[in-house]
């Protein structure tokens, strides 16, 4: 009998409760997942949740031991790694016994969601993040002697703390799983940004800053072997030689712009409320947004992304792809370390917009002129007049409106004292007084001496 068939037909004869050596199991009765290889489930054990994959043969019976062996040695191979902080956690390898058929299962961590789901606000700092995962994660299992060969959005989990883990390792079978790694790097970018892998269009369409992620892409999926990369060593190289830019001229170029666009207040400190000189400086970022690349961020006490400006209508501006700012008023401070120069930005309370009748704080645009709802372009189609219309992602632009005001600076990540691990608590204590007062040249005084004060104390240690 089929595997599947037989596994479904126990588990509703025992009321989705099964005996492993871990102890019982009660199974949620609708799967987290399956496919050719499985069937992922939720269940409680020992009073945690933890998830069950249950591996399914498809193929002769005089072959179903030689399998068999095979996953036990590959669950092994896996366990045993030195580190294994990329990789979905397992607990236990066990063998559930159905009508004389043996049915092996994997006792794992239950993780949040997968990729798939993860993927409801498209962010450039979570593009970044999934680049680096993929190539860590990719180069240990290849210097191990271990490929993938199924890197897929529904194989990389996401963990509490939104990182990335990668599930089915060294799974399934595949002679040029190596191969196939690379070029599902390139595949698995592709998805994030266009959600399709039939995309011929750069990263860059969706993420303007990131237009060295164009070549990488195209470099990881072309069958030209003399342009392709042939290892994560390769994609790695190529990129620092082609986003290496010296620290001091990234300081020297934030430390002009923010200079030239106030002459006459700066070095020190400027308070700026007028709204046609804002735009303008503002317009210098937009202008210089490939010399930057993602080297400049805008931040708060609790979350970073990378800063690459848009001016839109209406006086409003986007900070990246789709967060959209109204900006009351600016501070910049600029002294002669040019580390600690900063814009701190001061944003309203805004009104939402209306889309198809409702008011919504995130939606999106089509063709520049047509409105759609956020959901018909994460999904890729909207209906229009009964119909439904399948959209080309690489035109369609993403808002996503900050509702509150509040605060949030603007500075070069690495770089600058502020972003230091040092000056994680003084960040802190000081967007709790920005939410009580309104800021002034004392508060920004005394904020900028404590962050020098952290900084000079690293250095003596």
């Amino acid at each position: 009998m089929d595997d599947k068939l037989l596994l479904f037909e126990f588990l509703d004869a025992e009321k989705y409760r099964i005996s492993l050596s871990l102890g019982e199991c009660q199974l949620d009765s609708k799967p987290l997942g399956r496919n050719e290889a499985g069937i992922v489930f939720k269940a409680r054990m020992n009073g945690k949740d933890v998830a069950l994959k249950f591996f399914l043969f498809n193929g002769d019976d005089s072959r179903k031991g030689k399998w068999l062996n095979k996953l036990k040695a590959r669950y092994l191979e896996i366990s045993l790694l030195e580190t294994r902080n990329n990789i979905v956690q397992y607990a236990d390898f066990d063998i559930v016994t159905v009508e004389g058929e043996e049915i092996p299962v994997l006792v794992m961590k239950l993780y949040k969601c997968s990729l798939e789901e993860y993927r409801s606000i498209l962010s450039m700092d979570t593009f970044l993040k999934l680049f680096r995962f993929l190539t860590n994660t990719v180069q240990f299992l290849h210097s191990m002697g271990i490929s993938h060969g199924a890197i897929t959005p529904r194989n990389i989990l996401v963990d509490d703390h939104n990182d990335f883990v990668l599930t089915d390792v060294s799974i399934l079978e595949n002679n040029d799983a190596g191969y196939s790694d690379i070029t599902a790097i390139g595949e698995v970018l592709q998805w994030y940004a266009f959600g399709n892998t039939s995309n011929d269009a750069g990263i860059s369409k969706v993420f303007p800053a990131l237009k060295l992620y164009d070549q990488i892409v195209e470099r990881c999926l072309t069958q030209d072997n003399s342009r392709r990369f042939r290892s994560v060593d390769e994609i790695l190289a190529f990129v620092e030689i082609q986003k290496e830019r010296d620290p001091s001229e990234l300081l020297k170029e934030f430390s002009l712009i923010c200079r030239k666009n106030f002459p006459k207040e700066l070095p020190e400190f400027v308070h700026c409320s007028d709204q046609a000189k804002i735009i303008k400086l503002f317009s210098e970022f937009v202008s210089r947004k490939d010399f930057f690349g993602s080297n400049l961020i805008y931040f708060t006490d609790v979350e970073r992304n990378v800063f690459s400006p848009r001016i839109c209508k209406n006086g409003y501006i986007k900070f990246d792809n789709s967060a959209q700012y109204k900006v009351l008023d600016i501070w910049i401070h600029s002294d002669s370390d040019m580390r600690n120069d900063y814009i701190l930005v001061h944003h309203s309370n805004t009104l939402p917009e209306k889309v198809n009748g409702k008011d919504v704080y995130r939606w999106a645009v089509y063709e520049e002129r047509t409105q759609i709802t956020w959901e018909e372009a994460m999904n890729g189609f909207a209906e229009s007049d009964g119909d439904i219309i399948a959209l080309d992602r690489t035109k369609i632009e993403f808002y996503n409106r900050i509702s509150r005001e509040g605060y949030t600076f603007i500075a070069l990540n690495h770089l600058h004292s502020l972003a230091s691990p040092a000056n994680a608590g003084t960040l802190r204590d000081y967007f709790f007084r920005f939410s009580f007062s309104y800021v002034n040249r004392y508060i920004l005084e005394d904020m900028n001496n404590q962050m020098k004060q952290h900084i000079s104390a690293l250095g003596r240690k």
